[in-house]
């Protein structure tokens, strides 16, 4: 274990804070907090970092990285760091790769980081095989989104794509019907849906978009009393994931 990182690594882990293209180049990212580190699967873990303090009540914790909680405070990425931050290597899934499953979830275009990663945590607590994105969607691996996920981003397969025509059509084939969330759907208190299922869940401000919305078989609504004219994304996919 180093006593010291070495400023041109706190640099680099800094980068990966900041930078979505340093992640992209080197296929790593940052899961910072006790919680997620203790949901990392081991053999992704590239390196570990840690307050003094957070070492000291820690004892026997891989530790690769120990650093003054002055200056840890400055290679985190969070306001108030709980001393513990890994360096993790990124998965990689193709639309070769889904999953069979009854429930799958398509963004187009989600871009505020805490609706992804909400978005990607109720996946797992709803069952969904997959989620799969597309390039217009944030960076599931910016430090927002992964603290947002609440280490579900190590359970969930999740797919990137310049082409989701290819993945809806994969998930067709495997006898899902393909729902799109849109304001002038068929409500979904009226709706019985299928067994085998995928909901389309579109852009915070502009919804999904005509490439995205003609893959779909149906679309439905959420009905809203009032003068709510729409609803947080993640929270529309939460309730269509239960229904």
């Amino acid at each position: 274990m180093a006593e010291n990182p070495g400023i041109k690594r706190i640099r680099e882990v800094r980068a990966l804070c900041e930078r979505p293209s340093v992640r992209r180049r080197t296929g790593l990212f940052i899961a910072e907090g006790e919680r997620l580190f203790k949901e990392i699967p081991q053999e992704y873990i590239d390196s570990v970092y840690m307050s003094a303090s957070y070492m000291r009540s820690h004892p026997g914790t891989r530790c690769d990285y120990v650093m003054k909680d002055g200056d840890f405070v400055k290679l985190a990425d969070t306001r108030h760091p709980q001393g513990v931050l890994a360096v993790v290597r990124q998965r990689e899934y193709s639309v070769s790769d889904l999953p069979e499953g009854n429930l799958y979830i398509i963004l187009d275009a989600i871009q505020d980081p805490g609706n992804l990663g909400t978005i990607i945590r109720t996946a797992e607590a709803a069952g969904a095989a997959s989620v799969i994105m597309n390039k217009g969607c944030a960076d599931i691996y910016s430090p927002k989104v992964v603290r947002s996920t609440m280490g579900s981003i190590f359970r969930v397969p999740f797919i990137y794509t310049d082409n989701p025509e290819e993945a809806v059509n994969m998930i067709k084939k495997a006898g899902a019907t393909v729902y799109a969330a849109a304001l002038e759907g068929e409500s979904i208190l009226e709706k019985r849906f299928e067994d085998k299922r995928a909901f389309i869940i579109g852009n915070e401000g502009n919804g999904i978009s005509e490439d995205v919305l003609k893959l779909a078989d149906k679309t439905v609504s959420i009905p809203m009393a009032g003068k709510v004219e729409s609803l947080n994304a993640a929270v529309s996919a939460a309730i269509l994931m239960y229904r």
